[in-house]
């Protein structure tokens, strides 16, 4: 394997040697690719990197201040005059929005880039104010996670990495050695609770994510790997080149945005200079498996509406804050993750996911409540009650839900949302990402099943699927609706339909079990 120096030289040469690509995510994207082509010296990337800070989408933006801060910093000779000017404005046009964020009270990856930007602000404008509220942010966040295991925002694969980057930021500016002191605790922090959720050989984060999208929950490469692999070097078990620069894996994936821009974040994200106290590290590679995590983390309260929708400054909670516990199980090539509530409103939260290992690729389950019918996963699906339209990469759940141990199995319970009432059925939706292969057997009771089109319906009998090692069972504890079996958009699916004309009523209760065997016979492929 090569070292990470090796491999991340490799993976940069090649995204230099073509013109920057389209970005998708607005001015951060400019910002990220100007960074590491000016972070290099040469005189023509310069040139690259300057047409794309002069090209940019200015405005506000919570996640550019961080790179902002850093290109001012780190490459300020390679700047010219009207490109440091517009990144001093940019500065000062974000200050009121980064404040605003140290108001809400909460341990996420909002909270610590604002606390960067504005520490940034403190040694570039000058603005001692600034500076002193960053700081006082810091020392919030660390009293408020006394008696937690993870952040309030825990485990996302995206989020996570952009909260070990902006504390990363943090102690290589020149601020305040107390400031410093605490950016690394709390990065110390965040990074225990990664690694006791990573396992070489599973090419993601085990766990149920505050946030998961739908290439995060499908098992692809996500920003927080380029954080471990950078972190890690070779105990990571896996190189930038063989995943994201690989045809056979990167053709494979569902990309979060493009795979251009999925590669151009992960030379980003894997750029900095991450800190894991060594006795951290000396317990991740001591660990042995099997094992059990149990861990604490918090989340605020939250309503049923869209953030693109305004709601009456005095509106009443859908959802109390609460204290949520989440179990992981771990074993050799499988990780099993549910949590007893959900982070905010758990539109993004899964309750339950498991990662495991199939022929050398990770592959993914995850349920969905889903409102319709003819919603899936993968494609453009519209929520009109949310006034969204949403691409491939963002599925929300539309259900509330719990997980909770029971003998050798997980009990799974669903209620739908107000805001589906009107729907005329809804379904259960137990997904798998099938992107490198289908489950290998699936059967329904004694029936084994071999269309995957979603016309046939089966009783509501216990359903097994077997993929390599994994074995899944689903015994659903009562006899409303039915089973059928979709393959779409490269997603597997199991799904629990159930007319919604009773809607109060409608509820989803199913025994999820998933042990280890030997493979079986009888393979399907794609």
């Amino acid at each position: 394997m090569d070292t990470f120096a090796e491999d991340y030289s490799q993976c940069l040469a090649a995204y230099l040697r073509e013109p920057p690509p389209a970005g998708i995510e607005g001015l951060r994207d400019n910002l990220y690719q100007a960074y590491l082509r000016l972070k290099t010296g040469a005189s023509a990337q310069a040139a690259q990197g300057s047409r794309l800070l002069e090209e940019a989408p200015w405005g506000p933006c919570p996640y550019s201040g961080v790179p902002a801060v850093q290109l001012l910093t780190e490459c300020g000779d390679a700047l010219d005059i009207r490109a440091r000017d517009r990144l001093l404005h940019f500065l000062q046009e974000g200050r009121a929005g980064w404040l605003a964020e140290l108001g809400r009270n909460c341990c996420n990856s909002f909270r610590l880039l604002a606390a960067a930007s504005l520490l940034g602000c403190g040694l570039l404008l000058e603005d001692r104010e600034a500076a002193a509220q960053a700081e006082g942010a810091l020392a919030w966040m660390e009293d408020h996670l006394e008696g937690c295991d993870l952040p309030d925002e825990f485990l996302s694969p995206f989020y996570t990495g952009l909260q070990l980057s902006a504390l990363a930021e943090i102690r290589a500016l020149p601020v305040a050695e107390s400031c410093r002191a605490r950016a690394a605790r709390l990065e110390a922090f965040i990074w225990r609770g990664v690694l006791r959720h990573y396992q070489p050989g599973l090419l993601g984060l085990a766990g149920v994510y505050s946030r998961g999208y739908t290439s995060e929950l499908a098992g692809h490469f996500q920003i927080i790997l380029a954080c471990l692999r950078r972190l890690l070097g070779d105990e990571a078990g896996f190189t930038l080149r063989a995943t994201l620069w690989s045809p056979d894996y990167a053709q494979a994936i569902l990309p979060h945005g493009t795979l251009a821009s999925m590669q151009f974040y992960a030379l980003y994200f894997a750029s900095f200079d991450y800190l894991c106290p060594q006795e951290a590290l000396a317990a991740w590679r001591e660990r042995r498996l099997p094992c059990a995590i149990s861990e604490r983390a918090r989340t605020g309260p939250s309503r049923d509406v869209s953030i693109k929708r305004q709601v009456a400054p005095n509106a009443p909670w859908d959802y109390p804050a609460q204290e949520l516990r989440l179990t992981t199980r771990l074993e050799e090539g499988l990780a099993v993750s549910w949590s007893d509530g959900e982070f905010e409103n758990g539109m993004a939260c899964p309750g339950l996911h498991v990662l495991y290992s199939r022929a050398g690729r990770t592959k993914a389950f995850f349920p969905k409540l889903v409102r319709s019918a003819e919603r899936y996963i993968g494609e453009v699906n519209d929520y009109p009650n949310l006034g969204l339209r949403l691409g491939p990469s963002n599925f929300p759940d539309d259900g509330r839900k719990t997980v909770q141990a029971e003998g050798e199995g997980l009990r799974l319970c669903y209620r739908p949302r107000a805001l589906c009432r009107g729907a005329k059925e809804m379904k259960l939706a137990l997904i798998f990402a099938a992107h490198f292969s289908l489950p290998d057997q699936v059967w329904t009771g004694d029936t084994r099943v071999e269309r995957f089109d979603g016309q046939e319906r089966y009783p509501l009998v216990p359903v097994t699927i077997r993929d390599g090692d994994a074995v899944f069972t689903f015994e659903p504890l009562s006899c409303q609706g039915y089973w059928q079996f979709t393959c779409r958009n490269r997603f597997f699916h199991v799904e629990w339909v159930q007319d919604a004309e009773n809607f109060d009523q409608l509820s989803w209760e199913v025994l999820v079990g998933v042990t280890s065997s030997p493979d079986q016979q009888g393979n399907i492929t794609l």
